[in-house]
């Protein structure tokens, strides 16, 4: 007897039904009382990766996210030492599509009783987090809510800055620009209710053996003995501030490998997957001719769902967690630059004028995000 598919949305979680949701909230909300000139004063942005704001001759950036659901994981194995990492990379790897270098977080975190040693271990994970992304951890707030919450939640807001004419937006995107992939360490922080009910469907628990292989060194170890699929889903999320920032701001300097210019785009690869590319630009489109190398825990969640794969790639960041596009003539130099900063760096396709997203796999196509 065959096993139904299954996808994102029937496992809770409708990607369309939330865009709308969301462009109903954005409808509602009213204009800012600070007018152009003023500090805070806000600063219009294709792709919405960030809230900028006017800060003199400095624009201020603003993202805030959580962790979601990956936390019901975590809860039940009880390590939470990579949530706090998550919490950051979610905020900070947006941050960095608008060419915002991260210079601060503050978090939230909710829970139904107070408990000593979960605090501890989430301070340990956010420290953590702000060692890699760079940020001062400015404040937070712990709530303790019994009978609206019934477990732990965790988010967070983090601030960055640029130079007033120093965002990355995407507007001076051409067709024949390249598009250089940088990986991802693993399912990172969406797509965990469809995660969760692969999980179920495969009749695993959390501590046992992975039933794939994975390469050596990419997955955090909390566990004795064989690599167990609860440390392959509870790998904690890349946080690109190095080398992306550090791109950007070598390239602001005149010391980089190309111009300031010549970074053209820049998209966190996260809930969506390669559909937020088409947040980039109105009517150009990208061609992923040359992907990354796909995870085996894809593989084995794509298999056992059974989930096809572009529902996969819509859902997931398929071991591409971050897409810089730049001018062609500078590609090469941009493409060793980064590889030499982080391994499986390289370039996978082309910016084109179709207006959509196509991919070497028939049946990876987005049309809108």
């Amino acid at each position: 007897m065959g096993v139904d598919p299954i996808d994102y949305a029937s496992s809770g979680v409708d990607i369309d039904a939330e865009g709308k949701a969301i462009s109903s909230l954005i409808g509602a909300l009213g204009n800012s009382v600070r007018k152009s000139g003023q500090k805070g004063a806000p600063v219009p942005l294709p792709g919405g990766f960030g809230g900028i704001v006017e800060f003199g001759d400095a624009r201020l950036v603003l993202a805030t996210d959580g962790v979601g659901s990956k936390l019901q994981i975590a809860s039940q194995t009880g390590w939470l030492r990579g949530v706090g990492i998550d919490c950051i990379a979610m905020n900070v790897n947006d941050l960095i599509c608008v060419g915002a270098e991260p210079i601060a977080f503050v978090d939230y975190i909710a829970v139904p009783k107070t408990d000593p040693m979960v605090h501890a271990e989430l301070g340990h994970s956010l420290t953590e987090g702000c060692r890699q992304a760079r940020v001062t951890l400015a404040g937070g707030e712990t709530a303790t809510l019994p009978g609206i919450v019934t477990e732990l939640d965790l988010s967070g807001t983090a601030l960055g800055w640029f130079p007033e004419g120093g965002e990355i937006t995407g507007e001076r995107l051409q067709v024949g620009d390249a598009i250089i992939g940088l990986p991802s360490s693993g399912i990172h922080s969406n797509g965990y209710t469809l995660v969760r009910a692969v999980l179920e469907r495969s009749g695993l628990s959390l501590n046992d053996s992975a039933p794939f292989e994975v390469e050596a060194g990419r997955i955090e170890r909390w566990m004795e003995g064989d690599l167990t699929i609860g440390e392959v889903l509870l790998n904690p999320t890349m946080i690109y501030v190095d080398p992306v920032i550090d791109l950007v701001l070598a390239c602001r300097e005149g010391n980089g490998p190309c111009s300031s210019e010549d970074i053209k785009a820049i998209a966190h690869i996260t809930g969506g997957g390669l559909s937020n590319l088409l947040r980039l630009h109105e009517t150009l489109g990208w061609h992923i001719d040359d992907p990354l190398t796909v995870h085996p825990e894809f593989s084995w969640i794509a298999d056992v769902g059974p989930v096809d794969s572009r529902e996969m790639h819509r859902t997931f960041n398929m071991g591409m967690g971050m897409v810089i596009a730049v001018s062609d003539g500078v590609s090469d130099d941009v493409e060793k630059w980064l590889a030499e900063r982080l391994t499986g760096t390289r370039r996978v396709g082309s910016v084109t004028d179709s207006g959509k997203v196509t991919h070497a796999d028939s049946e990876v196509f987005f049309d809108h995000y």
